[in-house]
């Protein structure tokens, strides 16, 4: 299955947040009535790791669409999940290798059993895909395995049932970003996640089990 197709209304501002991303090294996110409209509100809050919406936006009843960039080219964070729980219906994140993260939630508890643990799953899922990697000959194993932890965890869920999720990888060259604790990514991610998908799908497959 792939990635749901953009509608015209959304096209140019999935490019808007990565344009303005690339441009000021801040994460922006566009919150969305629906895919169709109308635009609720275009917000930055001057940070490379987040763009929280406003109130004007958590308070609303029906949940909204969201188009944010990551700026480190990684997959959906338990942060996207939990928003999904709670305000958001269905989430994009586009990166400026053309790489996009969609997702939604179909089963909240599990989501959120997933969220109070998530530092010893994002550590097993690194372990996990980093050994896979080894095994295989792979140079930087580790640093894949720690860059690519959400990704395997993002599918985990979603072979659990607790989770609708795509990609698509992109394949732009651009510079690799630097992760928030300083370690550069492995080249554009789209790139290097194209050449090891089936060993993060085995990778995702170990850590369903567990979750």
């Amino acid at each position: 299955m792939a990635v749901r197709p953009l509608t015209s209304f959304e096209a140019p501002i999935a490019k808007a947040v990565v344009d303005l991303g690339n441009l000021k090294s801040w994460e922006f996110a566009a919150f969305l009535e629906s895919a169709n409209g109308p635009l609720i509100e275009f917000i930055t809050r001057m940070r490379a790791d987040g763009a929280d919406p406003s109130s004007d936006v958590t308070s609303r009843v029906a949940p909204v669409v969201v188009h944010h960039n990551h700026l480190s080219q990684e997959s959906l964070s338990i942060a996207d999940w939990h928003g999904l729980t709670v305000f958001v219906s269905e989430t994009f994140a586009h990166c400026a290798d053309g790489s996009i993260y969609w997702g939604k939630v179909n089963d909240v508890a599990g989501v959120q059993r997933v969220r109070v643990k998530i530092q010893s799953v994002e550590m097993d899922a690194a372990s996990i895909v980093s050994d896979i990697l080894l095994d295989q000959g792979v140079l930087n194993s580790a640093d894949y395995g720690t860059f690519f932890r959400k990704e395997v965890i993002n599918r985990a869920m979603k072979l659990a049932g607790f989770v609708e999720y795509e990609f698509a990888w992109g394949s732009d060259s651009v510079s690799p970003p630097h992760l928030h604790g300083g370690m550069p990514a492995p080249g554009p991610a789209g790139i290097t996640g194209a050449q090891i998908c089936s060993l993060i799908d085995a990778a995702a497959q170990k850590i369903a089990t567990n979750l």
